[in-house]
């Protein structure tokens, strides 16, 4: 099931999607804050944020996306940006 958590490997990519998807009748209108708001609505009923906490650039990339381990890098030999299978950043 694609869900906030399941669907990208990064909380920032939630605020990219939003700031450039909302709303669908004037994309690219809301403002930092808004899109920060509904970030964190959007977290919160997915269980990844606490009601009532403050969502901003650094809180944000702090939050760890329950599926991130399962992304895999683009295999496509005309994409730049190689899988890496072993002493990776990040990799354990």
């Amino acid at each position: 099931m694609k869900t906030v958590g399941s669907y990208w490997p990064y909380a920032p990519t939630l605020f990219d999607y939003i700031r450039r998807a909302m709303p669908q009748n004037a994309p690219e209108s809301l403002s930092n804050d808004d899109v920060y708001a509904v970030s964190a609505y959007i977290l919160h009923l997915n269980g990844l944020l606490p009601a009532g906490a403050t969502l901003n650039a650094k809180t944000m990339s702090a939050i760890k996306m329950p599926n991130q381990k399962m992304f895999v890098g683009d295999p496509r030999p005309d994409v730049k940006n190689p899988e890496c299978m072993t002493g990776c950043s990040g990799n354990k």
